[in-house]
């Protein structure tokens, strides 16, 4: 009688361990001098982000990503808020340079460029418990010519993100958070005003589906910075906000090479008020994107025998 309830009572305790194991997370090829460039390239890789927002995870240590997609209707070739430039230190931060996602005076969401770091918060990650992340975009101005006026605008973002992953439904991932951007405006040229600043607490969320290993379902809705102006009249800039929408597909065509085909949804709001009404104006886009994966410490060690695990 004895024994039997001492087996019982040691699978539980050995069960209850299990459960609280953290979960590793591989973020990036083995180091390994002998493998062979075909099986680095296999990965595993992470990307960092939705669309413009940002996940609470990072692309790994010795990895490197270059990512930017485009409009098929309009602005052709113009930069999203994606990625263009990431540089992985760790596995738990990446330098960067993005583009920030905010809607111009001239109505079209033209992204702004900012430098910054995204950081993965260094606490062990459990089934069924959110992570979290921050991302730091400082931003870089910007300068447009609207009405014969030089426009000046810029943004700085700080994201505090979050996100949920499943054992019971290990095909969908959730994310959510906050954006909080200092957002300036100012005019140059014939007409010169002092640069007007606000600070915007703007809610983003988003999803992932797995429906195969190699495609999935994202997407993602949040506020983003609006600016204002009309020329040729003496009202000041302001800056208000607008919703931001995009669904899309994204298809590892090979595990380094990510491509995504998506359809965005933008509401701007005239004279910064809530967005609804007659005066809110609708626009859609589709977009082709692609994100590279380089593990460049991988390849160095393949090489020269540097940067192994």
């Amino acid at each position: 009688m004895v024994r039997p309830l001492v087996s019982l009572l040691t699978a539980l305790t050995m069960t209850r361990v299990a459960a609280a194991d953290p979960i590793e997370m591989a973020a990036g090829p083995e180091r390994n001098k002998d493998h062979t460039v075909t099986k680095i390239m296999r990965g595993p890789f992470m990307t960092s982000r939705l669309f413009s927002m940002p996940t609470a995870d990072v692309i790994g240590a010795y990895m490197l990503s270059l990512s930017g997609d485009g409009s098929l209707l309009q602005q052709t070739g113009l930069l999203t808020s994606a990625g263009v430039l990431a540089i992985g230190f760790g596995d738990l931060a990446q330098l960067e340079y993005r583009h920030s996602a905010a809607i111009s005076i001239t109505g079209v969401n033209a992204p702004l460029p900012g430098v910054g770091v995204q950081v993965k918060i260094p606490i062990p990650e459990y089934a069924n418990v959110p992570v979290f992340g921050v991302a730091f975009r400082l931003g870089v101005p910007r300068t447009e010519t609207f009405g014969g006026t030089d426009v000046i605008e810029q943004v700085t973002d700080l994201y505090i993100v979050g996100r949920w992953r499943f054992t019971r439904f290990d095909w969908l991932t959730l994310h959510g958070g906050t954006r909080i951007s200092s957002a300036a405006i100012s005019l140059g040229g014939d007409r010169d005003v002092d640069k007007v600043k606000k600070t915007l607490y703007l809610p983003t969320a988003g999803y992932d589906i797995r429906m195969n290993p190699s495609a999935r379902i994202v997407g993602e809705v949040a506020l983003a910075p609006q600016f204002h102006w009309m020329p040729g009249t003496e009202e000041q800039p302001s800056i208000g906000y607008g919703l931001l929408g995009r669904l899309g597909v994204r298809w590892a065509i090979v595990p380094s090479v990510i491509i995504d085909g998506s359809i965005g949804y933008q509401l701007e709001v005239a004279n910064a008020a809530p967005p609804s009404g007659a005066d809110a104006v609708l626009q859609w886009d589709i977009r082709l994107g692609a994100e590279v994966f380089v593990p460049w410490g991988a390849l160095a060690c393949r090489a020269a025998g540097m940067f192994c695990d």
